[in-house]
């Protein structure tokens, strides 16, 4: 299985693929009350995860899809895709085979590394075959990764591999299995199907008082209103806390100061061309070669390499895997189109060509002066919401109501309601200004209980409930509902004068007439078509699909359309299957494709058993404090 997946790998990152293979089948969990005094975000079994390494997990995924996406992810587009919870499964599963590795004794030698490095593709020379270095160097770079620790999880991927390996077959999938699976994926159907509306049904009947009475009284379940809730409600927004506030010059260059560095400087990129030699006289040649007059491209196709095979484009000197290459070249002296080596290097001896330099930015204080305020005041007005909301709590302590305690801390409640669960208040009209989970908190407690402070789904502030009265559901009066009634009533009969020329159709058919002759009766005539299994259109939507391929050869199957009753009723007329539309390469193709999903299935079940015999605990208060203030 593994080696199926490295041969579908490609690109200079691809073998990051293979790390996070088995973490896909990672499921989230959600945490208990106990897991919230823990002090650590993430436990495994006997291994726990802090905030700071869940941070700098997300942080390395981060960066490794913003340089894929070409710099376009942003920070919080990422959190917002869901890739926070995507490292978590990532550390929990990787947590729980090293345990279960451990325990099994699975030992992997630095060999082990060394033949994979040299047996995988993506680390090979195209020309030669063979591994190298520079290809390897180029991945790192990439990647963001020192040797030693690409060492580590080469060496922890691979002994997870080990087990993973362990449980695949990479078979195909048995012959039996795909001769159902491709004759159902093949099987095509000739119908004809005939659409039954209100015109063939006859004439509509006219309801009596009496009919409409008793309609009422069978239904009352229709016409009884919902229980409805009327609350007070405080809502403190963070832009409530804003006036006044202001940012003192001091504190802004101070805080501009510490985060220079990290937050408002751009370092120094250079394009590298770079080659390692193993020995120091191959590296002299190369730079003599280059003196006489030889580009770089020339070196780098004499070991069978492309010029973008040996090219760090915009890299730091921080990215640069070697630190005594980067130190080289990036020194001051050395400028653009200067050749820098040879230098030992990790892999060998490295020669450098500096191919581009793009100089340091840094933005001013008064280029960023905003954003530094907004920060500022934004510490301020969370410490003036909080002791708004302290203050509001000790009031409540002493026994004020919402109301009360509102005005003491300098705000005022809303009253709202009655209003059912979705926002309606009776007659329908919609109100809009209160937010749904405080409706949803206000369904939840009882008459003069109040709820404690909330946070907004829009995570701009806090919210208090204090619920005044409930109206449980009641029928609604005959009178109020008269007309709803009527038009109810003219539906249901509607439909079932629909239901009973449908069964009559039905009957006539299984009588020995044709649906043809049967339809014809009415002025109609079936539609008749070959479908597939995904077949659809405006009458046949996809449950009914479905109902006409279980149906057996000449049966008829009928369902409602739209909302205005009408039915249609299908006859399956010929049952075909189109199998020589799939050429046996084909077949053999998706026989391995499929093999492969069951193998997936296989390894999804025992990381998921693993997980369970380990215990995941996620503390989940500390995973959202990483990512909603920017741990």
């Amino acid at each position: 299985m593994l080696s199926q997946v490295r041969g579908a790998l490609k690109g200079v990152v691809a073998w990051i693929i293979i790390i996070l293979l088995v973490a896909a089948f990672a499921l989230w969990q959600v945490p208990s009350a106990s897991q919230l005094l823990s002090n650590s975000a993430v436990t495994v079994g006997g291994e726990s995860f802090s905030q700071r390494t869940v941070s700098r997990e997300f942080d390395q995924t981060f960066q490794r899809a913003a340089r894929e996406s070409g710099g376009g992810l942003t920070r919080e587009q990422a959190v917002a895709s869901g890739m926070a919870g995507q490292v978590v499964d990532r550390l929990v599963t990787q947590s729980a085979l090293d345990q279960y590795a451990q325990k099994m004794n699975l030992a992997l030698p630095r060999e082990a590394i060394r033949d994979y490095l040299q047996e995988t593709e993506i680390f090979q020379n195209p020309a030669t075959g063979e591994f190298d270095r520079t290809t390897l160097e180029n991945i790192l770079l990439s990647n963001g990764l020192t040797v030693q620790q690409f060492e580590s999880m080469m060496h922890d991927d691979l002994r997870r591999s080990q087990l993973v390996e362990a449980l695949v077959s990479e078979a195909s999938a048995p012959d039996s299995f795909m001769d159902a699976m491709i004759l159902r994926e093949t099987e095509r159907r000739r119908v004809a199907y005939l659409t039954v509306t209100d015109e063939m049904a006859g004439e509509a009947a006219e309801p009596t008082p009496e009919d409409l009475q008793a309609y009422y009284e069978e239904n009352k379940e229709v016409f009884t209103a919902p229980e409805y809730r009327t609350f007070d409600l405080l809502v403190l927004r963070s832009e409530d806390f804003r006036e006044g506030l202001e940012a003192p010059e001091e504190e802004m260059r101070r805080l501009y100061e510490a985060g220079k560095d990290r937050l408002y400087s751009t370092p120094e990129t250079r394009t590298l061309y770079q080659i390692t030699y193993e020995t120091e006289a191959e590296a002299e040649a190369a730079i003599a070669d280059l003196a006489q007059g030889a580009t770089f491209e020339s070196l780098a196709l004499a070991r069978g390499l492309t010029l973008d095979a040996v090219t760090f484009a915009d890299a730091t000197q921080n990215q640069i895997v070697d630190p005594a290459v980067g130190a080289a070249a990036f020194e001051e002296s050395v400028e653009e189109g200067a050749v820098v080596g040879p230098v030992r290097s990790l892999f060998g001896w490295t020669v450098a060509q500096v191919a581009g330099v793009t100089p340091g930015e840094e933005r001013s204080f008064e280029e960023v002066r905003a954003e530094l305020e907004a920060s500022y005041l934004d510490n301020d007005v969370r410490r003036r919401m909080q002791d708004a909301i302290d203050e509001i709590e000790e009031e409540r302590d002493t026994g004020a109501e919402l109301s009360e305690a509102a005005e003491v801390a300098g705000f005022a409640v809303e009253t709202f309601g009655p209003i059912d669960r979705v926002s309606f208040a009776p007659g329908g009209a919609i109100i809009d200004k209160v937010p749904g989970e405080a409706i949803a908190e206000a369904f939840q407690l009882d008459e003069g209980e109040q709820s404690e402070a909330l946070r907004l789904a829009t995570e701009d502030g806090y919210f208090f409930v204090s619920l005044r009265e409930i109206t449980p559901p009641a029928l609604k009066p005959y009178d109020y509902v008269e007309s709803e009634v009527e038009e109810r009533w003219r539906a249901a009969e509607r439909r079932e004068r629909i239901e009973k020329t449908v069964a009559a159709i039905r009957e006539a058919v299984r009588a020995g007439e044709s649906l043809n002759d049967v339809a014809d009766q009415y002025g109609r005539a079936p539609i008749e078509m070959v479908i597939d299994r995904r077949f659809t259109n405006e009458v046949i939507d996809k449950p009914f699909n479905e109902q006409i391929f279980f149906a057996g050869l000449n049966d008829l199957v009928a369902s409602s359309v739209g909302n205005s009753g009408a039915q249609v009723i299908a006859e399956v007329r010929e049952i075909g299957f189109g199998r020589s539309a799939i050429s046996p390469p084909e077949e053999q193709r998706l026989a391995e494709l499929v093999g492969m999903q069951l193998d997936q299935e296989l390894i999804s079940a025992f990381v998921e058993g693993i997980r369970e015999d380990y215990g995941v605990k996620i503390n989940q208060s500390q995973i959202d404090a990483i990512f909603n203030d920017g741990f």
